[in-house]
């Protein structure tokens, strides 16, 4: 049951992934996409901004459960000296080198597509390391990274975590409640301070307010999951029979409430209160949902599978750059929005899963980090 439970897991780690390229694509036909956002062709469609409000919410809610999920029984097997290093050696370098040489010509796309008078060495070398400044995608790596350094200082900090063991049990019946309310509330107090979707943006971390602590609260509830053996025989197996519906419910729920978010005539922190309701309840239960039909429907370990797995953290590491200079090289092109995207998505999936697969997983170093 172990390594059938790996297997689900890493499934969905690969199947987030490419949800996230989906994403990406998305955003640069959508109407009314973020005014900073890389490349967004002239033509686009409302299609695509409900596809972007729907797959925008449990990318990263699952992506720090599984982190989440993973990180104790790695703790105790390699301890905190060995773990660090692995950690360094996955994450931290991987991030920084992702800023240094990958997030540049990736934003630079913002000020080519724009026709706007900078070349790209002044760009890279002079106006990304100040008003331009961004993480790009290794935001995600710099978050989980300083998730993993305040893990192993608590650990060493607190000695009774050194010996938790693994005790299954049923998930209690305030727990996924107290998630939501917890997450909730914290999203709703961001809002006080911060616009909806606002990044913050410094050095060493980026992120959403909004959604800070829910990502936090993501990652201790993978921890929760291990410690109680969820999806194993004796531990809390989510059922598809109550996860699905409310996964469809919450959905279908959370659409209407953030398109119409700007528009909606009712007073502002009446608002922000039925938004951060609808997204954090939406995000539980697409997590659980998720996880319900691939333990049981998505648990095999395939060549296709194996190979997802094994490239996923490469695909997410290249593809932006690929995505959004593909989008405005199709800006001429008299094609509908649909075919642009699906022919972008496909072309940026096959190229970053075989640049992964034979360049970043075997070349000297790299493979060591990929």
């Amino acid at each position: 049951m172990v390594e059938n439970r790996l297997y689900f897991l890493d499934n969905l780690r690969s199947v987030i992934i490419l949800g996230v390229v989906v994403l990406h694509v998305a955003i640069c036909y959508m109407m009314y996409p973020p005014v900073w956002w890389y490349v967004v062709n002239p033509v686009t469609n409302l299609y695509f901004t409900q596809l972007v409000v729907l797959v925008d919410v449990p990318l990263m809610p699952c992506m720090f459960f599984i982190a989440g999920y993973f990180a104790l029984p790695s703790l105790q097997r390699h301890g905190v000296v060995s773990f660090l290093q692995q950690k360094t050696w996955r994450i931290f370098i991987p991030w920084v080198l992702g800023i240094v040489l990958l997030a540049p010509p990736t934003a630079f796309s913002y000020p080519y597509s724009r026709n706007m008078p900078v070349d790209l060495y002044s760009f890279w070398t002079h106006y990304f390391w100040t008003d331009a400044f961004q993480h790009s995608v290794y935001w995600f790596l710099a978050l989980l990274f300083w998730l993993f350094v305040a893990l192993t200082i608590i650990w060493k900090c607190v000695p009774a975590l050194r010996n938790v063991t693994r005790t299954p049990a049923q998930a209690p019946l305030w727990l996924f409640p107290a998630v939501v309310g917890v997450s909730a509330s914290c999203f709703f107090i961001a809002l006080q301070f911060f616009p909806l979707d606002y990044w913050y943006v410094s050095y060493l971390l980026s992120f959403r307010p909004e959604r800070l602590v829910q990502l936090v609260v993501f990652f201790i509830l993978g921890m929760w999951a291990w410690k109680y053996g969820w999806f194993t025989q004796e531990g809390y197996r989510p059922r598809k029979r109550v996860w699905l519906p409310l996964f469809v419910l919450t959905m279908v729920i959370y659409l209407p409430v953030r398109l119409g978010f700007v528009a909606s005539p009712i007073p502002l922190w009446q608002k922000q209160i039925i938004l951060a309701c609808a997204f954090t309840t939406y995000s539980i239960a697409s997590l659980m949902g998720l996880c319900a039909v691939f333990s049981t429907w998505v648990n095999g370990k395939s060549a296709f599978w194996r190979s997802a797995s094994k490239n996923s953290y490469g695909i997410y590491y290249l593809h932006a750059p690929i995505v959004y200079w593909l989008a405005y090289a199709f800006i001429p092109l008299a094609w509908s929005t649909y075919v642009k995207s699906t022919v972008i998505l496909v072309l940026s999936m096959a190229a970053s899963w075989m640049f992964t697969a034979g360049v970043l997983r075997k070349a000297p170093l790299l493979k060591r980090m990929f």
